[in-house]
């Protein structure tokens, strides 16, 4: 049963909700952020105990799964019981990550559930929480990534998701703007974060095994240390946010500016080879060193 939210954004207060909004994460920074800008916060997550540290006044928790229509729409209940109807910002940040060749992928099991939870979830979120940002005439940001613009090897479940994700927000865009709504994929980059978790390893029997650790760089690559701390990605982003001229795409994160360089001038073909060459592709069969 939902936890009644007892809190009310003050009159005239502008509201935000956030996905996955959970500590060390861009959502938990995304939260904080758009807090500290005077927005009325809502801290969507699957675990509400998990977040306790980063609340503060006017900054409300509201439990929510993201693979379950009936509980984000139970969500999305509680959200206009607490602000009349309206959100004027919707921020889908919710995702998980599952860096594995495609020959080593679980179909049924990791690849099902990092479509559920990256593409379903962000539409089920939209579809519930629609009519409030519509009310507001607000905005809904999407939080893509570069891995499928580049794109980057051994993801190709996720860089699929994303894709998806980018795509939908294009489509979405046309559909929201003529009700006033602003629709913004945020093409990320290398940002902190704990979205990978554990220790990851291919199995035994893996084709890569032989490049390895080129697998294993992929893994923590946009977690690395020239990524982008969160707090300042989530400066970054809010800033977009508040312009009065919001982008279909907003690119924000490390190594942004090259991968929209690739992506703009640098045929596909061509950024296949050199990212094959990054992550010791060319290397298999011949013996890799």
């Amino acid at each position: 049963m939902a936890t009644e939210i007892t809190e009310r954004p003050q009159p005239g207060q502008k509201t935000a909700l956030i996905t996955g909004a959970g500590v060390g994460g861009i959502g938990g920074a995304l939260a904080t952020e758009l807090h500290s800008q005077g927005y009325f916060v809502f801290c969507a997550v699957r675990r509400p105990d998990s977040i306790t540290e980063i609340l503060k006044p006017g900054m409300v928790v509201v439990k929510i799964e993201v693979t379950e229509t009936e509980s984000v729409e139970t969500a999305a209940a509680q959200v206009a019981a607490v602000t009349g109807g309206t959100l004027d910002v919707l921020v889908n940040n919710a995702g998980v990550v599952k860096h594995r060749p495609a020959m080593d992928s679980d179909i049924d099991g990791d690849v099902r559930h990092v479509f559920d939870v990256n593409v379903l979830g962000p539409m089920r979120v939209v579809k519930a929480f629609g009519k409030q940002v519509i009310a507001a005439k607000g905005c809904i940001a999407n939080i893509g990534s570069i891995a499928p613009i580049v794109p980057l090897a051994f993801s190709t479940s996720y860089n699929a998701t994303k894709a998806a994700l980018h795509a939908y927000g294009d489509a979405l865009s046309m559909e929201m703007k003529p009700f006033g709504v602003d629709v913004v994929t945020i093409v990320t980059g290398g940002v902190k974060s704990n979205i990978v978790r554990g220790n990851p390893s291919l199995p035994t029997d893996s084709l890569y095994m032989p490049i390895e650790k080129f697998w294993r760089l992929r893994t923590q690559i946009s977690n690395g240390d020239e990524s982008m701390a969160t707090d300042v990605y989530a400066r970054t982003v809010v800033r977009m946010i508040e312009s009065k001229k919001r982008p279909l795409w907003f690119w924000a994160g490390a190594k942004t500016t090259m991968a929209w360089f690739l992506y703009t001038f640098v045929p596909l073909r061509l950024r296949l080879y050199l990212m094959a060459k990054r992550f010791g592709l060319l290397t298999l069969g011949q013996g890799a060193k």
